[in-house]
C-alpha cells in the first residue's frame, strides 16, 4: 500500500473515532476515549490528534462555529461533516502538514463518507479554520 493511501487510511480511522465520540453522550464517550489510550489501536500520531480532540472538543467546535455562514450553527450541519471538519482542524493542529494538503485529503474523505453537496461549504470552512 502506497504511503499517501496509509495516511488517509489512518485519517480515515481518526474521523471514524471523532464521529463516534460525537453520537454518543459523555458517559459512553468516555469510555470509548479510555479504550482508544489503553489499547494499541492507533498510533502515536493518531492518538496525538485523538488526545487534543479530547483536551479542546468545546474550544474546537467554538472555532468552527464562528466561521459558518450566517444562518447556519453548528446544530444544523451533518454529523459526518462536524466530524470532517474536526478531524481536518485536528490535523493541522498537530501536525506540520501543509494546509493545502489536509483540506485536499479532508475533501477525498467527505467524498467517501459524506454528502457530496458538502464539499464545497467544507472546503470554504477549512479554508477559514486552517490557517
Amino acid at each position: 500500500m502506497s504511503n499517501i493511501k496509509q495516511q488517509w487510511k489512518k485519517r480515515v480511522e481518526v474521523f471514524r473515532f471523532i464521529f463516534s465520540m460525537l453520537m454518543l453522550d459523555n458517559k459512553e464517550s468516555n469510555k470509548i476515549k479510555q479504550q482508544a489510550f489503553e489499547n494499541t489501536l492507533f498510533d502515536k500520531d493518531q492518538l496525538q490528534m485523538i488526545e487534543y480532540f479530547a483536551d479542546y472538543q468545546s474550544e474546537i467546535i467554538n472555532i468552527i462555529s464562528q466561521k459558518l455562514v450566517v444562518g447556519w450553527s453548528w446544530d444544523r450541519i451533518p454529523q459526518t461533516d462536524k466530524a470532517i471538519l474536526i478531524t481536518a482542524y485536528v490535523e493541522h493542529k498537530n501536525s506540520t502538514l501543509d494546509r493545502k494538503i489536509i483540506i485536499d485529503q479532508a475533501l477525498v474523505t467527505i467524498k467517501h463518507f459524506g454528502d457530496l453537496h458538502s464539499v464545497k461549504y467544507i472546503n470554504a470552512i477549512l479554508d477559514k479554520i486552517i490557517r
